[in-house]
Parts: C-alpha cells; structure tokens; sequence
C-alpha cells in the first residue's frame, strides 16, 4: 500500500463527522467518508500534515457533488415545477408525486438542505486546516494552497448560491463546524445578504483558481480537469449567475422598480464578456488540437457548429446532431469534456459515483435500442414541432431531447426524455410527406457505450457515466443575453436578438455549416426573424433557455426570477401552467403558486425542529405545526 492509500486508510478510521441538524461539521477523503465519534476524539490537527492530505479533502468536495443525493435535488429544485416536465412512472414516489402536483409538505425528503451543507462545510475544512500544511511539507507551495482555497470558496459559494435559488430565506455557513462548542444553529440571512457573500467568495476565488487549460492531467491534457475542476471561467460564470439573481431581487424588493438592478445587469454583461472572449481562444485552441470534420466553430461566439464537410456525419447539414452528441453522450468518437463545457459534475472511475440520475429520473435502456422512461417524462408541448411551438419544424434539439415515437413499446403514451440517454440519431427520410417534417427516427441508446463516456448497464443497476453540465457557453450567452434585454440601453435588444439567433441557428436542419458555406441559409429552414417577429426580446431569451437548457436544472429558476422581477407570480404561471398542467383544472395548481413565497420550497420539518432559531416560510406556516424542542 502506497503512502497515499495509507492515508486515505487512516482518513477512513480516524475522521470523525458531528451531525449538526443539516449542517454536517466535517468530512473526509474516503468513500466511507461518515464516521461519528464522540467529541474527544477529533483528530483533525493530526491529519493535515501533507499535500496528498489537502488534496484527498479537496477531491472529497467534488466527489460529494455528483452523489444522488445532491444531483438528485438539482434535478427536483430546478425542473420538477416547471413545464419541461410531468408525469413518468413515479413508482409509488410520493415525494416526486406531491411536488409535480404543487403540494409542498415540509415533510417532504427533497426540502432536506443537508447535503449541501456537507459539502459546503467540507470546502470550509479545507479553508481552515489548509493553511497549516505549508508549515509540514515543503512540497505544499504557497501557489498550491492559492488554487486550493480558490476553489473551496467557489464551491461553497455554489452550493450557497443553489440553496438560495431554492429556500430563499438560508443560513449562511462561512466557518468549519469541527467541534460541539461552537453555535451549532446558525440563522438565515436575506437573500441580498448571502448573494452577496456568495459573490464575496466569488471575488476572492477568481484571482486564485487556474485558468481554464492549466490545470495537469497526464490523461487528457486538454479537458477533463479543466472542466471538473473549477477554473477562471466557472467562477465568472458563477459571478454572471447570481448577479441576474441579484438584479432580480432588488427589482422585486423595490416593487418591481429596476432602478437598481441596472449595475448587476451591467456586471452581469462583462463578467459574460470575459468568459466568452476567454473561450474563443480556447475553442479555437481546442479545435486545432482536435481535429474533427464533424463540428466547425461559430465565427463570432465560441459555440460548434455541425459540419457539412462530411456526409457520414452530419448529412450536408440536414443533420446537425454532432455538437449535442460531443456534450451529452462523452466519449463519443473520442469526443469527451468539449471547449463548450465551463463546469461539469464528472462521474469517473476514480470518483467512485455513477450518474444514476439520468436512469432514475429521465430514461435508462437495457439493450441499446430502445429506451424507457424513467420517474419523469417530457412535457407534451416538447414532443411538438411547427410554428407556434417552442419547437420550430427544422430544430433538432427536439428530436435530440425527447422521444415520442411509436418504436417507445410500452411507454407510448409518454414523451421519454432522452438528453443524456442516447449517443447517435439517424433519420430515415422513405415516405416522408414533406422537406419540413423529420423522417422516422432511429436511435442508438448508450447501455455499453465503450467510448469513456456514458454507459448504462443492462439489469437494475443502470449505471451511467455522463458527466453533468452545471455551466456551458450557450448558457453564458443567453445570461448576457436576458441581461441585455432587461437593461435595455442603445442596441442592447439587437445584441441579445443576434445571440439567440446564433444558437438557434446552429441545431436547425437545413443550416449549412460547412468551412465555406458557415452562416448560409438553407431554403428548408424555418426564417428565425419570420417566425419571431411579434415576440419581444425577453421572450425569445426564455424560449430559447428552455429549447437549450431542457431538463439541465435551469427552468423552473428561469420562471422564479420572472417573477420576482414582476413582483409577482401572475405573468409567470401564464407562462407555464396550462403546458404542465394540459388537460386538468389549472386553476386548482395556480392558486397554489399565488404569491412569491410558495414559488419557494418549505424549510424541512426536521430542521426546523433541530434548529429552534430557523424562521418557516410563511407560505407553509400553517401546513404542518411543528413543536419545536
């Protein structure tokens, strides 16, 4: 046994873990990381003697993120109240059943905030024992710690950042819980108050953390670290995505006045500007190194286009699956960590954790040839196609999204979510009435994807090895995007026009991407300015957000900062009550959604009882009493 298996062998028998309600005081660097020992036998001072000790716990913080019971509520706060979807086989899940219907019980297991917590309080051990190390092993450099506390930072603001999105009204925890002696409740803050120190972490992790294509890594130089780990580019991201929240709660506090949300869309809009400057050179570094005649690179933005260089691939541009199958299905032709992802959650051998998520809530196959659905199936409005949709007649991301055929066997009368699950497309054109309309379908389903990417194992387990996205440039984009169209100064709605356009363009059938015909109309497509001509600019953001980000954890926070900027739900549930709720008496779902404070999830029932000093959200005072000891 090496000396850091040794290491990670005495993590695993000496780390002790106090139970603080849902604030977890420490974890460790081993996969039976949850170990209780009575209070006199910490042994923390013992353990940081090393950089393989730093970084056992750094890697702990990142493991901790792509475990179920953190991805799983990614999924549930981002998705389950919103219009990407409903209803698959809930499989006796009351929880799921309750919060797709908008009865929110602070019963319910999806309010527990814990596993957020630990890794947030993972990130503070590390803050606060790290710092030692320089004075034990001269192999730990000051740089080194820099990195180390970059990220820890970034991740603690992150996890603050979701819960916030979430719970609104959350205790902030900015110091490592390691003994009993210390004030084990900590209270809530405003969401003003922990955004912004959320972007006081931000700011201090952006001039410590690596820039994307620094970070060493003997198997994949170019990508895999650079995208699991957080870089320059996550943290800018990040700082992007809570200033639009920042924006919005400031409009929402004035009455729906954004007098003073205008200085968070302006940092918004240049933090945006960096990332995306940023990763033009790297795209274009990405794509010398990769040589790829399947994807060609957007002339203005750093976002893949589909090739028409190749027929095989990409079917003279009537096919353009290539840059969402190099995302979603890793390991595709070598393809794996593409210059679009910013941050992502990398379910790896070495991590231990497979991405059960996608089987267990959206689809799974056993053979690799058909799929079925999972807890959760797509809307019906995203199975539709045409004018009027949110699906235009040429836009793949509908077929590359959602599954409605009559092959799906026995869920037929569902619409299986499919993102993720399947890592080739081809269309059968025989017998199709119209240029328009996509032709029969086939798919390939990643059960033993061999690539390095994806994999579902035939049986019970289903185990799948896509990482998931957190932050992409699409998603950067369409961020500047919505904030130019709320600051709304001169040619800002013509900016954030031309940027939705670039990326509806580029999954549009008929759109020749060649290295010569890059930008050229095709006859076949459906006129993005024809079809869009009444709509404002706000809404083509929102639209296009949701044909992108599909079922990535954004809608439903999408829909909650609409809100908020109105001051109220009512604009809101127009948006997305009737597509959920088809067919039902809507307004028995709405009046639950009536005012801000039911737009966020209820403070746990155990929580509360753990934590005397914790404030319910007045929306569910009165749905269950608590007694408090």
């Amino acid at each position: 046994m090496n000396n850091d298996k040794r290491k990670v062998a005495r993590i695993s028998r000496a780390a002790k873990t106090l139970l603080l309600g849902s604030l977890v005081a420490m974890t460790c660097a081993c996969n039976d990381f949850l170990t209780i020992y009575p209070t006199d036998k910490i042994v923390l001072e013992d353990f940081w003697k090393s950089k393989a000790d730093v970084e056992n716990v750094v890697a702990e913080s990142y493991r901790l993120m792509t475990q179920f019971d953190v991805l799983s509520r990614v999924i549930v706060w981002g998705e389950l109240r919103g219009d990407n979807v409903v209803e698959g086989n809930y499989g006796g899940n009351n929880d799921i059943k309750n919060i797709m219907e908008a009865n929110l019980l602070p019963t319910n297991s999806y309010n527990s905030w814990a596993p957020f917590y630990k890794i947030i309080n993972n990130s503070n051990i590390v803050l606060k024992y790290a710092p030692g190390v320089l004075n034990e092993d001269p192999d730990f450099t000051q740089g080194d710690l820099d990195v180390v506390s970059g990220e820890m930072l970034a991740l603690r603001a992150l996890c603050h950042f979701y819960l916030v999105r979430t719970f609104r009204d959350i205790p902030l925890l900015t110091e490592a819980m390691v003994d009993d002696s210390q004030n084990l409740y900590q209270l809530q803050v405003s969401p003003i108050v922990a955004l912004d120190s959320c972007l006081a972490d931000l700011k201090r992790a952006e001039s410590l953390v690596l820039t994307t294509g620094n970070y060493p890594d003997d198997k994949n130089p170019v990508q895999n670290r650079n995208m699991g780990r957080i870089t320059k580019d996550a943290v800018r991201t990040i700082i992007a995505d809570v200033c639009l929240w920042k924006a919005a709660f400031l409009t929402q506090q004035a009455g729906g006045d954004a007098s003073a949300a205008m200085e968070w869309y302006n940092e918004c809009i240049n933090y945006c500007d960096v990332v995306l400057n940023t990763r033009m050179k790297y795209a274009q570094k990405y794509m010398e190194e990769n040589r790829n005649n399947t994807v060609v690179l957007n002339e203005k933005y750093p976002i893949l286009y589909p090739s028409d260089a190749n027929e095989g691939y990409s079917y003279k541009g009537r096919f353009p699956h290539m840059p969402y199958m190099m995302m979603y299905a890793g390991g595709y032709n070598g393809c794996n960590n593409p210059g679009e992802s910013i941050f992502e959650l990398q379910h790896t051998e070495e991590q231990g954790a497979g991405n059960y998520e996608v089987p267990y809530f959206y689809s799974y196959s056993d053979d690799g040839n058909a799929c079925k659905v999972g807890m959760l199936s797509a809307s019906r409005h995203l199975s539709l196609m045409g004018k009027g949709r949110l699906y235009w007649r040429t836009d793949f991301r509908r077929v590359n999204n959602v599954f409605s055929q009559a092959n799906a066997g026995e869920d037929l009368d569902k619409y299986i979510i499919i993102k993720y699950a399947h890592y080739s497309a081809s269309e059968n054109r025989d017998n199709v009435d119209s240029e328009y309309n996509f032709g029969k379908i086939s798919y390939k389903f990643s059960q033993h994807n061999t690539g390095g990417g994806m994999k579902y194992y035939s049986g019970a387990s289903n185990l799948g090895k896509v990482n998931w996205m957190i932050y992409r440039i699409s998603d950067v984009m369409l961020m500047k995007a919505e904030a130019l169209a709320l600051r709304n100064a001169g040619g800002d709605a013509e900016e954030a026009r031309n940027i939705v356009k670039a990326i509806y363009n580029r999954s549009q059938t008929g759109y020749m991407n060649g290295p010569s015909k890059v930008g050229i109309l095709d006859a076949k497509q459906d006129d993005f300015d024809l079809l869009n001509a009444d709509k404002t600019v706000m809404q083509l953001v929102l639209d296009e957000r949701q044909r992108e980000l599909a079922f990535e954890g954004k809608r439903w926070y999408d829909l909650v900062r609409v809100a908020l900027r109105d001051n109220s739900t009512s604009t809101m549930l127009t948006m997305f009550v009737d597509k959920k709720y088809e067919g039902t008496s809507t307004e028995q779902y709405s009046s639950k959604m009536a005012t801000l404070d039911h737009l966020f999830f209820p403070i746990a029932e155990n929580e509360l009882k753990t934590n005397p000093g914790l404030i319910q959200n007045k929306a569910y005072e009165k749905a269950n009493e608590i007694e408090k000891n």
